[in-house]
């Protein structure tokens, strides 16, 4: 190992710590955003020198993290490190195709979308029952969590009131879901960005707009809805939690349709931020892009819409 890349697992360590622990000191501001970027330095580092690497650091950060709190530590390897170390090691896959020029097939980006999907639905639902296995603990549970959050963080106090616990011990594992592929899939786009302009990209970038779910979520999707509307209790947290986790696969794949039909459109970036724009002010927004997602579960709307246009 050169010296160079000392350097660089020194800084992306350090920086996996800073990105963790600063927004947990109850320090408030814009910097508090630094939290989003936790899994970035691990997916740069997985796609400059391998998944291994990215691994030794999650262990070295997870270790200094510990000194601060174990849980927290144990927190950051669970929610951020394994899964950052394990999407690195899919992005590096690759085997050679039976053709004649023998070319490198790598693991789909699609596919790597798909996962993060899966995991997030896996960590709400190890989040829910390691908080309770039945509603009334469930609701104590988040009702203590944001007593504490509040004795870190009192400026939330502000924005969050304990009187909505019943509404907010619905929608927290909706929001975990939502932010956490969001952060994830944001990351993902951004490292293997930089990791190609650094000319450390070893694959093909496969743009953003050729992202498309597996069939099968469609069926997925109407199934844990109608369980969303007629279970009870923690069950009903849960279906609630899955139902929204593929809708949001389906508004990246919505999003993903609208970079491809608007490639040969001469205003396509003034397009494209006025999209993402109106999706952070405005969320229902997603709405239709999502069921532009949904709509291309059968056929290619992409080509398609082309073809009218």
């Amino acid at each position: 190992m050169i010296k160079s890349q000392y350097t660089q697992i020194l800084i992306a360590t350090l920086s996996q710590c800073l990105f963790f622990l600063y927004p947990l000191s109850g320090s408030a501001g814009l910097l508090f955003v630094i939290f989003y970027l936790c899994p970035l330095p691990l997916y740069v580092i997985g796609l400059m020198h391998g998944w291994k690497i990215a691994l030794l650091i999650a262990i070295i950060s997870s270790a200094i993290i510990s000194f601060s709190a174990l849980s927290l530590a144990q927190a950051y390897a669970l929610i951020f490190a394994l899964p950052s170390v394990y999407f690195c090691y899919l992005i590096g896959l690759n085997k050679k195709s039976e053709s004649e020029n023998e070319d490198i097939l790598w693991y789909p980006l699609s596919l790597v979308i798909s996962k993060i999907l899966i995991i997030s639905i896996c960590l709400a639902i190890i989040g829910i029952f390691f908080l309770g296995t039945n509603i009334s603990d469930y609701q104590n549970s988040i009702n203590a969590i944001y007593s504490n959050i509040y004795e870190i963080r009192p400026d939330i106090q502000q924005t969050i009131q304990l009187n909505t616990i019943e509404l907010l011990s619905a929608s927290l594992p909706v929001l975990f879901i939502i932010f956490w592929v969001l952060i994830f899939v944001c990351n993902l786009w951004i490292s293997l960005k930089f990791a190609k302009i650094l000319g450390y990209l070893k694959r093909p970038w496969s743009n953003f707009d050729q992202i498309n779910l597996p069939k099968d979520y469609i069926y997925f999707l109407l199934i844990f809805l109608i369980l969303s509307y007629f279970s009870d209790g923690i069950f009903k947290i849960i279906s609630i939690s899955i139902t929204f986790a593929i809708l949001v696969g389906y508004s990246i794949g919505g999003l993903s349709i609208i970079h491809n039909v608007s490639k040969n459109i001469r205003l396509r970036p003034l397009l494209l931020t006025s999209i993402y724009t109106l999706i952070l002010v405005f969320v229902p927004f997603i709405i239709p892009i999502t069921i532009l997602g949904i709509l291309n579960y059968k056929k290619n709307v992409r080509d398609i819409i082309k073809k009218r246009r």
